[in-house]
C-alpha cells in the first residue's frame, strides 16, 4: 500500500477539497470490491469505526454505506468554511481529531500565517501529522491545497510545508498551489503570493499550480456549455 494524505489549508484549499473528495470517493472508492480496504481505496482513505459513513447520496455500491475517513488534516484560522464542509454530505469523511481552526483568520496576511499562527499552533500541527503518519503501512507523500493569495493558504500552508521537510524528511511533498488573478480585489495577494512561493521552492518536491482566473474561465465555459445543451435537449 503506498498511502497521500491530504493538508487542505484556508478557505480555498478547504474549498477545492470538498470536489477533490467527491471526485476520490467515486473514482477510488467506487472500484473498492466488497466494501474493502484495498490498494486503490487506501491510498487517500482509511476504514473508520462504522460510527459514521459516507451516504448513498454518492452513487457508491448502489447505495450501500462505506465507514471511510479521509487520510486529511484540515487546518483554516476561521470556522466558516469548515464548518459548513462538516455540514454537507462529505462530513462524515473528516475525523474532529484530524481538524484545526481558529476564530480571528490571518487577515489576508501571509506573515500572520507563517510567523504567528504556525509557531503558535506547531505542536498540535505536528501532533495530527503524526497521528496521521502512523495510521499509514507505507507512507508516500503528502499533498498540500491551498492558495497563495489569502493569509492562512499562503502564510500556514507553507509553514507545514517546512514543518514536514523537518519531520518527514523522506516523505514527498506536493502542493496544489492556487495563484491569484491579476484583478484580485484582496491588495495584499501579490505580496503573499510572492513571499509563498519562496516557500514553495526552498520545501516543495512538486508544485502543481493553478491560477484562479484560468479557473474560472473554465467554470464559466463549462457551465455556457451545459446551458447550451438544456437549450437543444428535446422536450
Amino acid at each position: 500500500m503506498r498511502e497521500l494524505i491530504t493538508l487542505q489549508v484556508g478557505q480555498c484549499g478547504n474549498q477545492i477539497a470538498c470536489k477533490f473528495w467527491e471526485l476520490a470517493l467515486r473514482e477510488h472508492a467506487a472500484q473498492s470490491k466488497r466494501l474493502q480496504a484495498d490498494d486503490s481505496l487506501s491510498s487517500f482513505f482509511e476504514v473508520g469505526d462504522g460510527k459514521s459513513s459516507v451516504t448513498s447520496g454518492l452513487g457508491l455500491h448502489g447505495g450501500q454505506h462505506m465507514p471511510l475517513k479521509a487520510r486529511a488534516i484540515v487546518v483554516d484560522m476561521e470556522e466558516g468554511v469548515i464548518s459548513e464542509m462538516l455540514k454537507g454530505k462529505l462530513g462524515g469523511l473528516f475525523e474532529q481529531q484530524q481538524m484545526l481552526s481558529d476564530v480571528s483568520g490571518s487577515g489576508n496576511n501571509w506573515a500572520q500565517g507563517h510567523h504567528v499562527y504556525g509557531p503558535q499552533y506547531h505542536q498540535k500541527l505536528l501532533q495530527r501529522l503524526r497521528r496521521a503518519a502512523e495510521a499509514c503501512d507505507s507512507l508516500q507523500g503528502f499533498f498540500l491545497l491551498h492558495s497563495l493569495g489569502g493569509g492562512t493558504g499562503s502564510g500556514l500552508g507553507t509553514y507545514l510545508l517546512s514543518m514536514l521537510q523537518d519531520e518527514f524528511p523522506g516523505i514527498l511533498r506536493f502542493a496544489c498551489s492556487v495563484f491569484p488573478s491579476d484583478d484580485d480585489d484582496v491588495v495584499t495577494s501579490p505580496y503573499n503570493a510572492l513571499l509563498a512561493l519562496q516557500q514553495l521552492l526552498e520545501h516543495a518536491d512538486c508544485v502543481l499550480p493553478l491560477e484562479n482566473q484560468a479557473l474560472q474561465d473554465i467554470a464559466t465555459r463549462l457551465e455556457a456549455g451545459r446551458q447550451r445543451w438544456k437549450c437543444r435537449a428535446p422536450l
